[in-house]
């Protein structure tokens, strides 16, 4: 009888961990040792909007992936770490997805925002990833009513949240012990939190299949009952 070895844990959440992976190394110039080639490469990165008016389009989407200090840096991915080592393995398109988002955050700054110069910053690509695993859970809870109980919470808060700051231009959560992590820029949250939703629902019609549920009895994995 054959015998089927599993995957390394790893390899359900490889895009995670390896964006976290160079993430860490473009935002080496933050740390006060960096050598002046790495705080060049920060900026190369940045959403800068001269430069990319100059043809630098790269930047609409790296600028998501440099931040302004360390303190800024650690926030941003570590919330996305958490979400993507969780949800990654359950949504198929995950990597398009996270694109849509970072995309429509530069795109939305360039358009929306041209008073601002520079932008830095993971947030607004974590409330796209974010929304898709709201969309994927609400998907999922067809049949399971007792998702709801956690979802119906979190997706209140979640959309409490970017109303809030689109209406008062400032962070929904106190960030004055967390460093310097540049100006509010609710734009940037609510442009991937959209992204996000629409490009999973689009995805998703694209390409379903079933997987096991997680209130099956005996269910090893407690996989959620799709995968988008």
């Amino acid at each position: 009888m054959q015998t089927i070895t599993p995957d390394p844990w790893w390899k359900s959440c490889r895009w995670t961990l390896g964006l976290c992976a160079a993430m860490a190394l473009a935002n080496l110039g933050l740390f006060p040792w960096a050598p002046d080639a790495l705080r060049w490469l920060v900026e190369w990165l940045q959403f800068d909007r001269q430069a990319i008016l100059q043809g630098e389009f790269w930047r609409l989407l790296t600028g998501n992936m440099v931040h302004w200090s360390v303190e800024h840096f650690l926030l941003d991915v570590g919330a996305f770490a958490i979400v993507g080592l969780l949800y990654e393995r359950h949504l198929r398109h995950y990597p398009w997805i996270l694109a849509a988002a970072g995309m429509s955050v530069g795109l939305g700054v360039l358009l929306f925002l041209p008073e601002m110069g520079t932008y830095r910053g993971l947030s607004g690509v974590d409330s796209g990833q974010f929304a898709a695993v709201l969309c994927f859970e609400c998907m999922a809870a067809a049949g399971q009513a007792r998702r709801w109980l956690w979802i119906a919470p979190a997706a209140s808060i979640f959309a409490i949240k970017i109303l809030y700051e689109c209406a008062t231009g400032e962070m929904f959560f106190g960030t004055e012990s967390l460093g310097a992590i540049g100006l509010p820029t609710p734009l940037a949250h609510a442009a991937g939190a959209v992204a996000g939703i629409l490009a999973t629902v689009a995805l998703a019609h694209i390409h379903m299949r079933p997987v096991s549920c997680p209130s099956e009895p005996g269910c090893p994995n407690h996989a959620p009952s799709m995968t988008m």
